[in-house]
């Protein structure tokens, strides 16, 4: 009894594991990256880019495309800055900096640092990334000559923190949680505005995509420049 027990609990396992991976191969975070899926699952960064990836996705309107990864070197600087997902729509380009964290987090446009506040009262200061993606930002726009009002920040958390005191006061950033981007999309999607054409759309992204598939020293300069920056 305890071996057909075994034997179904292995069945069942290896069921799942397999319509993962059907599902996960048929998304385009995996036909751009090509990642393993369990390199992806075991990487709290990656995952979170694939959950919220997965989600436009599913929402978006068809002619939208995808980016993951993207390296852009920033204006009269040998430094490059790259930028997790961008998402291109009629809509304008949004330029997403995910943070799969947890616990309670404060924050607003202006600090420089912001707070995370686990269950257990440790607290822990990171970047501002909403300052952090405006630099991703401000690369592409430099790469792209896109206006202002065309281009979007959204800084995208998971569903396992709490945003207790995130202030944001400027049009074109966005801060929510995983779980409300899909309500995100589509506003966005019913908004009328439309500042692309499906000829934009495509143009934009023909430009962007070998910068997805930059050289090994162009990835270890970009690690060494923010290890510099970080650095105690």
């Amino acid at each position: 009894m305890l071996l057909i027990f075994m034997l179904l609990v292995i069945i069942m396992a290896i069921s799942i594991i397999y319509f993962k991976q059907k599902n996960y191969r048929a998304s385009i975070y995996y036909g751009l990256t090509n990642y393993n899926m369990f390199k992806v699952i075991f990487d709290k960064g990656r995952y979170g880019e694939y959950l919220t990836s997965r989600i436009i996705e599913k929402y978006a309107f068809k002619s939208h495309k995808q980016l993951f990864n993207v390296y852009i070197q920033k204006k009269n600087s040998n430094d490059w800055t790259e930028v997790d997902l961008v998402y291109i729509d009629r809509s304008g380009l949004y330029v997403i900096e995910s943070k799969n964290y947890s616990g309670w987090i404060f924050g607003n446009e202006n600090q420089s640092q912001w707070t995370q506040t686990m269950p257990n009262n440790k607290k822990f200061k990171f970047y501002n990334p909403i300052r952090q993606n405006a630099t991703h930002i401000r690369a592409i726009q430099n790469f792209l000559g896109l206006p202002d009002e065309a281009l979007h920040s959204v800084i995208v958390f998971s569903e396992r923190c709490q945003l207790k005191k995130v202030e944001v006061t400027s049009k074109n950033v966005h801060v929510l949680k995983r779980e409300n981007v899909r309500r995100f999309i589509e506003i966005r999607n019913q908004s009328g505005t439309s500042f692309f054409s499906q000829s934009d759309i495509e143009a934009i992204y023909t430009k962007l995509l070998p910068l997805m598939q930059v050289s090994e020293v162009v990835k270890a300069q970009h690690l060494q420049t923010i290890q510099q920056k970080y650095k105690n």
